[in-house]
């Protein structure tokens, strides 16, 4: 009973620092891809092909999502998502205490458990929805299932062998690199063979279920045929097993993630790095020792699934080993952890010391823990938005959230230019499906709709929000983060952007200019049209297209004073619906004998829109006269 509960509190402590730091979690576009894959499947039936793309060249399975689209379609929260992960990484743990049951005695079984409840590099990939967070519990679950096996040398059931094929195809599906573990599984099928019947029958299963894998596969086939290859099979490079050592030692987080802290913990760390990494080279040496001189190949079998990924990774690979690519091994590092242990302190011994040598690396990877979270939470701003906090994440989609419930067709504008990934970024905070599109600019264009509300979104590390320049409109919501850092939505209405002059004048290309607006300063001249997009053409190549206003200031013989261009809408962009509100500004010496005219040029393509007078076509017109020009004069073709 004490030694239960003893492994009960270890369970506790191990959920406990998983959910208490969820604020600080870096909820970026690997975090909210699967969930917006969820998303859009649960709100547009959109199911997906393939998973995220991986930087080894080939996309995971979309497996991940599925299983997280009931979640979402319950929870829809971030929060609640990154919990549900922890929590299944706490699982990872109870199921890592049981395989040990058979093979360790009980200190050693507490002290594994309770290093891997506290390990930092697997508290950060284990409590968060993107893919590496899946390894630790299923390949887990993996070894579980083998163990009979593994550990005792006994024969696998049927139910065992079943089970084994459907978890080597969950954890091939999780990232393109769990596929590396079927080779250990190959060699513990082959030295447990039972019959062509049931590996039959497991095989058909594993196929199954691999087939949404298979089909992003060979939907890329062309890519794959042109992966990078390792340049041969030498020199060796001790990078990957570095990583593998990492994953259980927690060497190297205080550096990366942890710092700055006072040096004698950053020494307490390295040691600590140094001895278990010495327990783990033990426990596979001994492991292989007992496999060779006893004839017992399961013993050695750890070491494969531990290694072989490390192997696989040392060759030269023409691009970076990451660190994620070796998450798959924690759990058999950990059971070498275990090894070491059985290996270097006989069983005779009382071990009572070991749970206060245990307690003391699971207090002292907490302090690395909390420091990283800290400085999450104290430097939110890392340049963009998809580096944020969940805290701060979550604050940026209540002031999105809510507007969805009032109008499901509501638009989402990010800066122009921002990273494809953002809008994934932002349907995975939020948990709903949006309409979201980068082409605003606070300075120079702003959207509006005829029917729905239109939310420009803006980020800035330091300072204040500037206004949306081309409606002179302040923030609507302004979001403060702790380093000054801001979060600023703009929220526009139909009906609320407005010209004070209006024209209604329809274009050949779908738009109709609705109206201006002037603003003279002393030596300067703001010029802000409106434009709606009544149709979209039907061209095929409209994506390449850009429309955008020009200004031709001139003097009475006809010489361009001024000819700056509006920031412009690419084609891809348009909606039907859309307003666009372009601000140009240029020089004006007030005063002269000048004239201003518009029309809208498309410089991708070289041609001018025309607009449809009633008495013909034009494609400028004259939008003001000064000193001296009639108010009718300057119109017409040029």
């Amino acid at each position: 009973m004490h030694r239960r509960a003893a492994l009960l509190g270890i369970l506790a402590f191990g959920f406990a620092i998983r959910m208490a730091g969820l604020s600080a979690i870096r909820h970026n576009h690997d975090h909210a891809f699967p969930i917006a894959q969820a998303a859009m499947l649960i709100d547009r039936g959109i199911r997906p092909v393939e998973g995220q793309r991986t930087t080894i060249g080939l996309p995971a399975s979309p497996m991940v999502s599925y299983a997280l689209a009931s979640a979402v379609f319950l929870l829809r929260h971030p929060w609640a998502l990154h919990s549900l992960a922890g929590m299944l990484d706490v699982l990872g743990l109870a199921l890592l205490a049981r395989l040990l049951r058979t093979r360790a005695e009980l200190d050693i079984i507490g002290f594994t458990v309770l290093l891997a409840a506290a390990s930092p590099w697997r508290v950060y990939f284990a409590r968060g929805t993107w893919l590496p967070a899946w390894f630790p519990l299923l390949v887990t679950a993996w070894l579980a299932c083998l163990r009979p096996y593994l550990m005792d040398g006994q024969r696998l059931s049927r139910g065992r062998v079943l089970l084994g094929w459907v978890l080597a195809a969950g954890v091939s599906q999780v990232h393109p690199v769990g596929g590396l573990l079927l080779i250990p599984w190959a060699l513990t099928v082959w030295l447990t063979f039972r019959s062509w019947r049931i590996h039959g029958i497991g095989f058909a299963m594993f196929t199954l279920l691999m087939l949404p894998a298979l089909l992003g596969i060979w939907q890329h086939r062309a890519q794959a045929g042109e992966l990078r290859h390792p340049e041969g099979f030498w020199p060796q490079t001790p990078v990957a097993f570095a990583h593998a050592l990492r994953m259980v030692s927690g060497r190297h987080f205080a550096e990366v993630w942890a710092s700055p802290l006072p040096s004698p913990l950053v020494f307490l760390a390295n040691v600590n790095a140094t001895a278990l990494e010495l327990m783990v080279t033990l426990g596979a040496f001994g492991a292989m020792a007992e496999g060779i001189l006893r004839r017992r190949p399961e013993r050695a079998l750890l070491v494969i699934w531990w290694g072989f990924p490390a192997v696989v990774f040392s060759l030269p690979w023409p691009y970076p080993i990451h660190i994620h690519y070796l998450v798959p091994t924690i759990p058999a590092g950990s059971l070498l952890v275990a090894e070491g242990l059985r290996w270097c302190i006989p069983g005779t011994q009382r071990r009572w010391w070991l749970q206060g040598v245990g307690i003391g690396i699971a207090m002292l990877w907490t302090i690395l823990i909390v420091q990283m979270d800290r400085n999450a939470l104290q430097h939110p701003w890392t340049g963009n938005l998809e580096g944020l906090p969940l805290q701060a994440s979550i604050r940026l989609a209540h002031g999105l959230s809510s507007w969805p419930a009032q109008d499901l067709q509501v638009q989402v504008l990010l800066p122009a230019g921002c990273a494809e990934t953002t809008p994934v970024w932002i349907i995975g905070t939020v948990g709903h499906t949006l309409d979201i599109r980068c082409g605003f600019h606070p300075e120079r264009l702003a959207f509006a709709h005829a029917e729905h509300p239109v939310i420009h979104v803006l980020a800035g590390p330091s300072g204040a929000p500037p206004i949306l320049a081309p409606l002179g409109r302040s923030p609507t919501i302004t979001l403060t983060l702790m380093d000054g850092s801001w979060l600023a939505l703009y929220v526009i209405r139909p009906g609320e952007a407005q010209p004070s002059v209006r024209y209604e004048l329809p274009t050949d290309i779908g738009w109709r200019l609705i109206g201006y607006t002037l603003r003279e300063e002393a030596e300067s001249l703001e010029v802000i049209t409106f434009w709606s997009v009544d149709e979209v053409p039907k061209d095929p190549m409209r994506w390449s297209w850009h429309m955008q206003p020009f200004h031709h200031l001139l003097d009475p013989q006809g010489r361009q004073v001024e000819n700056p261009s509006g920031f412009g809408v690419p084609g891809f962009l348009w909606r039907e619906g859309d307003l666009y509100i372009d601000r140009t500004a240029m020089l004006f010496p007030k005063g002269k004998t000048l004239r201003l005219e518009i029309g809208l040029f498309d410089p991708n393509r070289g041609v001018r829109a025309r607009f449809m007078r009633p008495d013909g076509t034009v494609d400028t017109l004259l939008l003001r006269a000064w000193a001296g020009y009639s108010s009718d004069e300057g119109a017409g073709e040029r």
